[in-house]
């Protein structure tokens, strides 16, 4: 009896050693087990769940960019600014003049040969003169008969911004009355070569919803040329004799680092002429948003252990559908998530970023996930 006696005092003697010094009894009672993440430190589970799909779906629109047609290896021709229809008039008490703000993108400026202006005079009383100014400097007053017109303006004499005035002057002897001048068909066009630009605009929601950008066009084969296709000076094609339909694709991955908001400038060069036809751009974007969001209840004694330590979310993205920026969003405060890998992820929040009771996990995103396995959780 007096050896059991002694056995049962020694069992309570070695428990209570191994709650007080953190033995396998204490990490349990801490709700530890060895599965748990951040095994070797205390960790407290709050929620789990899986997601599913996140971000863009696979509903798509387009939009083209028409570029036309052209041969490479001669004198190019681009329209800068076009008006069917143009009237003008001046009186000694009256004045209808006309002022257009022309802009020449860098890579036409660099490579110009000759900015040329064309109209026709379609009507005219012809009382007095017309006069056209390029930036402030008059290149064209005389009386203009029912003619066409072409009016070359040299190199040097070109800008980024330049200003176009067309107007009349007074009637003379006919005092009673106004020049009246109707031009037809004016044009503005750029005259380069022998490589052919073209332009394309880019919006910041193109870049947010990106799918797939596609350069389509066809060719003339033969005569051994090498055709070389470049996207804001960097190449994205170069080959001899190329086949007679191109269908390029690009993902967002592909010319991140080459394509800019605003305007966009596709070179299309040849060592031998060769014909180009029907040139498109297609942007293809992803406009459907798959948004998910769950309510975690978050507990005083959750708050009082997030004082001591660090909360944490995990989750495991099965498959990366489309490269972008995961957005993960704890009541409204955006937390800072590093670039995802297939596997597991983890993204840290603190005590700022939540209060007790039911807080709202937010996921989203500019590009596409299958993600499970979502843990929040607190190290401590």
């Amino acid at each position: 009896m007096d050896e059991f006696i002694v056995l049962l005092v020694i069992a309570i003697v070695i428990i209570g050693v191994l709650i007080v010094f953190g033995g396998p009894l204490a990490d349990l009672s801490e709700g530890n087990s060895p599965s748990s993440p951040g095994a070797g430190s205390k960790y407290r589970e709050i929620a789990s769940f899986d997601l599913g799909r996140v971000g863009l779906s696979d509903t798509e629109v387009s939009r083209l960019s028409d570029m036309g047609s052209f041969t490479l290896g001669q004198t190019q021709s681009d329209t800068i600014k076009e008006m069917p229809l143009l009237k003008v008039s001046r009186g000694y008490l009256n004045e209808d003049m006309k002022s257009f703000k022309i802009n020449v993108n860098d890579a036409l400026l660099k490579n110009i040969k000759d900015v040329k202006i064309s109209f026709d005079v379609g009507e005219s009383n012809l009382y007095g003169n017309l006069i056209i100014k390029w930036n402030d400097k008059i290149i064209f007053n005389r009386v203009a008969n029912l003619n066409h017109y072409d009016i070359q303006i040299k190199p040097e004499s070109v800008k980024t911004s330049n200003i176009l005035e067309v107007s009349a002057s007074t009637p003379g002897m006919y005092f009673w009355a106004s020049t009246y001048y109707e031009l037809k068909n004016f044009k503005v066009s750029g005259e380069y070569g022998p490589e052919k630009f073209m332009s394309f605009k880019i919006y910041p929601s193109d870049i947010e919803s990106w799918s797939k950008g596609i350069l389509r066009f066809y060719t003339t084969k033969g005569d051994g040329a090498e055709l070389v296709v470049k996207l804001n000076g960097y190449e994205i094609y170069r080959k001899v004799n190329p086949e007679h339909l191109i269908n390029l694709e690009f993902d967002y991955s592909d010319i991140g680092d080459k394509i800019k908001i605003g305007d966009n400038i596709l070179t299309f060069k040849s060592d031998k002429p060769i014909y180009i036809d029907d040139v498109q751009f297609e942007v293809r974007l992803s406009t459907g948003k798959i948004v998910k969001e769950k309510e975690v209840n978050i507990t005083s004694d959750d708050i009082a252990l997030l004082g001591k330590g660090k909360g944490e979310i995990t989750f495991t993205v099965n498959e990366i559908y489309k490269q972008g920026v995961l957005s993960i969003e704890i009541n409204n405060r955006e937390l800072n998530v590093q670039t995802l890998r297939e596997g597991e992820n983890s993204v840290g929040f603190g005590l700022d970023d939540v209060f007790e009771g039911l807080n709202t996990l937010r996921f989203s995103g500019t590009g596409s996930w299958d993600i499970s396995n979502v843990k929040i959780g607190i190290k401590y």
